[in-house]
């Protein structure tokens, strides 16, 4: 019986291949969760920035377009449009005071990535007080004067 044990010529190159196989799994695993941040969340954040970015200043110009066109009595309306995801998940939108505190800003969060960008409304503020907010899964967006 001893003999079976300490032979080893029934080793086959099949297995061989196959526990070759498994140690390298196990090594590209380990390698791929320890750089997670460079290969996954690094590009998402890129993304996500630019997207942002994109989203606070197309919603800045509709503001100011139509603080541009507001009448002096009376109300304006328009309804505009914003992509639904950026970098493939959705987004919050909210107007908040500035740090300087006498403007207002655009800041385009999400709550998945904690990305926070903001775009200033340069000096909206002192003539129409702004306030809202809306997510990028609302169905319709709006800016709306009432004056």
């Amino acid at each position: 019986m001893r003999a079976i044990h300490s032979n080893d010529s029934g080793v086959t190159a099949m297995l061989e291949y196959i526990i070759t196989f498994v140690f390298a799994f196990i090594i590209f695993t380990i390698l791929l969760s320890m750089f997670d941040g460079m290969f996954i969340q690094g590009p998402e954040r890129t993304v996500s920035v630019v997207q942002f970015a994109d989203v606070g200043n197309d919603v800045t110009a509709k503001i100011l377009d139509t603080y541009l066109i507001a009448p002096a009595s009376g109300n304006v309306s328009t309804v505009f449009n914003m992509p639904q995801t950026a970098a493939g998940r959705d987004y919050l939108l909210d107007i908040r005071p500035s740090a300087n505190g006498w403007d207002k800003e655009i800041v385009v969060h999400s709550p998945y990535t904690n990305l926070n960008l903001s775009v200033t409304l340069n000096g909206v503020d002192s003539t129409i007080p702004i306030v809202g907010s809306t997510s990028s899964v609302s169905p319709v967006h709006r800016v709306k004067y009432d004056s």
